[in-house]
């Protein structure tokens, strides 16, 4: 990838879904893996994303991955740490034959904004509670079923784990992985969370091959913990999840994921413009 111009463009963030340009995703890059079987999709922020796509190449008939850094609008610091990470992750498949295309930068701004930040007052008043990590987290993995649509991938890869060094957190539970996983299973791809059950950084350190801390090495976000109490402690009630889900986040992804998917601009999105 040109770091030049992967750094001009996550200076503007475009809405980058299911058209890229050819410098990012050369169209013999997408016939390659049309043409192959066992394509997944891997995301990349984090240790465990890293640790997951190492995991799950293990466990499934998966011959090519590509790597995939989705950006939002609330995350700051080095875009080259995400970059430098695919670049481990291709060393490390490449030692056992898997094929590791260049990485695919990815968003939609307006998207997130309309499923995370557009109705929080009226989410508040609907299910007594917000977070937008919740709707964050299924922007993520709606973002990128266009892309597997596109080159033909059968499974997206995620690094998500119920529970961290015995930390809970929200967009992690079982509650939201499994809408996540019947989420993106309705457009006829896996989600795969091989890491679903591991319960300490140990087990995710043995399978990167080093010291690596969590939340290290990797973008931050400026709205992280929002969802804990003072004391630290997650606060919000499963069943007001599975509602916030059922009756908002869902239906709505999936309207603009159909549009996406259909070659047009969501209408959604068209129709929406910023408060004065």
């Amino acid at each position: 990838m040109d770091s030049q111009k992967a750094r001009a463009l996550l200076s503007t963030k475009p809405e980058l879904v299911n058209s890229f340009p050819d410098w990012m995703l050369p169209a013999t890059t997408i016939e390659r893996l049309r043409n192959t079987e066992g394509v997944a999709i891997a995301e990349i922020a984090g240790r465990d994303s890293v640790a997951a796509a190492l995991a799950a190449v293990e466990r499934h008939p998966i011959r090519a991955v590509l790597p995939t850094i989705a950006y939002t609008g609330t995350e700051y610091g080095d875009w080259g740490i995400p970059l430098e990470k695919s670049r481990y992750l291709a060393q490390r498949l490449g030692e056992s034959g898997i094929e590791v295309t260049g990485p695919v930068l990815l968003g939609a701004p307006r998207f997130w904004w309309l499923l995370c930040g557009r109705h929080i007052s009226s989410l508040i008043r609907r299910f007594s509670f917000y977070t937008p990590c919740l709707g964050c987290h299924l922007y993520l993995h709606a973002l990128r079923i266009p892309l597997a649509r596109l080159v033909g991938a059968g499974f997206v890869i995620g690094g998500s784990r119920e529970s961290h060094d015995g930390r809970i957190k929200v967009n992690q539970t079982a509650t939201a992985l499994d809408a996540y996983v019947k989420f993106v299973r309705e457009f006829g791809i896996e989600l795969l969370l091989p890491l679903r059950h591991m319960g300490t950084g140990e087990e995710i350190e043995r399978i990167v091959g080093r010291n690596w801390d969590e939340g290290g090495e990797q973008l931050q976000c400026v709205l992280s913990g929002n969802y804990r109490d003072t004391d630290g402690a997650v606060v919000i009630d499963e069943g007001d999840v599975q509602c916030f889900f059922d009756e908002f986040a869902l239906p709505l992804a999936e309207e603009i994921v159909r549009d996406y998917l259909a070659g047009r601009s969501p209408a959604r999105l068209a129709s929406i413009k910023p408060a004065p």
